[in-house]
């Protein structure tokens, strides 16, 4: 399936960009454009951001800024997002398609999205972590992919906290390049748990509940509320009693892991 539209656009600043996405709701920020072709929609401009230096991956004391045409792969490479969380976070980025597909996705793309099946949210989504949108919008992972409707920006970095923890990321897959059939990151930072259940077949959500009970060191009742707590269906691949099965294991499994 190609990617379709009448016209094709090379902004020369995020300001230009946004005027030129403005001009007509036909009109698209085009990142790798691998999930754009997927929707077999046809677009009137797509817009690309590839000269605007939003390819880098930097870092201070306290924060890491990933910009948002950085590629699936040179952020599962990155010896600064390695470090974090014991590389876990980088590994579930790794679980997306094959290497080539990767070199061409983007970061902002994948996250834009919001899309169900997004191993990227799934691994980002328990950590402290934050959407900077063009021109002037801040808001954390979790309000974006909770939000209803249209984001009215452009994604131009995600910007992670650094702290102290471990992480774990499964994802339950059929065969190596498949979609998942469902995925889990479970994060201990600072000495909380988050607990991130993804493509259920809905796009990745926090088990509050369960992390709740997850922090009390109650982690086999942590694992069985969480199992509860989200909303589990079915798919052609999986049934829904098997994704809450899933669910008891690798949320315990996990919890015992981080919690090491």
């Amino acid at each position: 399936m190609s990617l379709r539209a009448k016209e094709y656009y090379r902004a020369s600043s995020l300001e230009d960009a946004y005027n030129k996405l403005k001009e007509n709701p036909k009109n698209v920020i085009v990142g790798g454009g691998l999930w754009l072709k997927k929707t077999g929609l046809e677009y009137h401009t797509i817009i690309d951001l590839s000269n605007l230096g939003l390819d880098q991956i930097k870092e201070d004391k306290d924060f890491i800024y990933v910009g948002s045409m950085v590629s699936l792969r040179d952020f599962e490479n990155s010896p600064i997002i390695n470090k974090l969380f014991n590389g876990v976070i980088a590994f579930g980025v790794r679980e997306v398609m094959g290497p080539a597909f990767r070199n061409i996705a983007t970061i902002g793309g994948s996250v834009y999205g919001r899309f169900p099946f997004s191993d990227v949210i799934a691994a980002l989504l328990p950590l402290d972590v934050k959407v900077k949108l063009y021109p002037n919008q801040e808001m954390s992972l979790n309000d974006l992919v909770n939000y209803r409707g249209k984001l009215d920006g452009i994604i131009e970095q995600i910007i992670i906290r650094k702290e102290e923890g471990k992480a774990f990321f499964k994802k339950v897959k059929t065969t190596a390049l498949d979609f998942p059939m469902i995925n889990f990151s479970i994060v201990n930072r600072s000495g909380k748990n988050y607990i991130a259940i993804g493509s259920r077949p809905g796009v990745a959500a926090l088990a509050y509940k369960a992390m709740e009970e997850a922090d009390k060191g109650n982690y086999e009742k942590a694992a069985e509320i969480a199992s509860q707590e989200l909303q589990f269906l079915d798919s052609s691949n999986i049934s829904k009693e098997y994704r809450i099965d899933l669910t008891k294991v690798y949320v315990l499994r996990g919890l015992k892991e981080v919690n090491e």
